[in-house]
């Protein structure tokens, strides 16, 4: 069994982070933090972040090829206690992305589609049915080529076993947001950024584009505006938080933190299914102040999980938790 199971992408991560530019053609660029290989994808780092901010019994289900980078995510994930389900195919390779930082800019990826896309329905569902966790996280929605066609289904599964779902997305190939659209009733937790809200929902507004969601069916809408912090509503509520202040280095990952925050804040409360539409100001806080503080935190270091650990986040929340909600406005 396992508290929380976290589904969708397996990538290796090649990280130079803190380069002084974007090389001309033929021009020769050294990084000065050196290039790491760090595990990475949705399902790899929120998994992680949650075993890093003190959350046990987790586990993570996704796809990789027959190849050493495979090896190097399991054990990736199994070195940090979390159990593996993962998905194995002989004729693709495991993902790889290329991650580069210019010093004071947003970070660059150079990504391929291999075998992080192509996780199985009736993996996952054998998964869910092996771990009965009280939450599952799916990640890379829209991005998932063989599983987001049955979207709808694992879903259902999912809350036929009164499980917590919580989804993250990446912009949708091909089908277009139709999918994720009609599963928004089945999905407890949504979290996007602002173009990801922006188009899904024809909002420019974030917090026009979270009303959207919220109407459609979700109980709470995450909307993330980088450097702006973020939006959050729920039936009852609905307000803009602004970020916690860090010297950023690598913003790889900072979503997914923001997750596990919120994730781990969650099943702390606890909160069920039946009082997130409803829940409290004060409740919301201790939620939203986490997932807030663990984005920041892992921004901090190169790659996606290094720098996301109770302490860090338990430091800003403690430094800047208050300076940051009271600067948080109700919409």
């Amino acid at each position: 069994m396992a508290r929380v199971l976290c589904a969708g992408s397996f990538i290796c991560d090649l990280v130079a982070a803190g380069l002084p530019r974007i090389g001309a053609p033929g021009d020769l660029v050294y990084a000065p933090r050196g290039i790491e290989l760090c595990a990475g994808g949705h399902a790899v780092n929120v998994s992680i972040d949650l075993a890093q901010l003190g959350e046990r019994d987790v586990a993570a289900a996704g796809c990789v090829g027959d190849d050493p980078l495979g090896d190097f995510l399991e054990e990736a994930l199994r070195r940090r206690g979390v159990k593996t389900y993962t998905e194995r195919l002989g004729d693709v390779h495991t993902a790889k992305n290329l991650v580069l930082v210019v010093e004071g800019e947003d970070r660059r990826f150079f990504a391929e589609l291999a075998a992080n896309t192509m996780l199985s329905p009736g993996h996952l569902l054998s998964a869910l049915e092996d771990a009965r966790p009280d939450l599952l996280f799916l990640g890379t929605v829209g991005g998932l080529k063989v599983l987001d066609p049955h979207l709808h289904e694992v879903l259902d599964a999912a809350r036929r076993r009164r499980c917590l779902t919580v989804v993250d997305v990446v912009m949708p190939h091909g089908e277009g947001w139709s999918r994720l659209a009609s599963a928004l009733p089945l999905i407890d937790v949504l979290h996007c950024n602002d173009l990801e809200a922006s188009t899904l929902t024809g909002a420019r507004d974030p917090g026009a584009a979270a009303d959207v969601l919220i109407d459609e069916g979700a109980c709470l809408a995450l909307i993330s505006m980088g450097a702006r912090g973020l939006v959050a509503a729920t039936e009852a509520l609905k307000l803009e938080v602004p970020p916690f202040k860090v010297d950023a280095v690598d913003p790889t990952g900072a979503g997914d933190a923001l997750c596990a925050g919120v994730i781990h804040a969650i099943l702390d409360a606890p909160i069920d299914r039946e009082r997130l539409p409803a829940v409290s100001l004060d409740v919301l806080k201790r939620v939203l102040l986490e997932g807030a503080a663990a984005g920041a935190a892992c921004v901090t270091a190169p790659g996606a999980t290094a720098a996301v650990t109770r302490g860090a986040v338990d430091r800003l929340i403690r430094e800047q938790g208050e300076l940051v909600w009271s600067a948080s406005r109700l919409l």
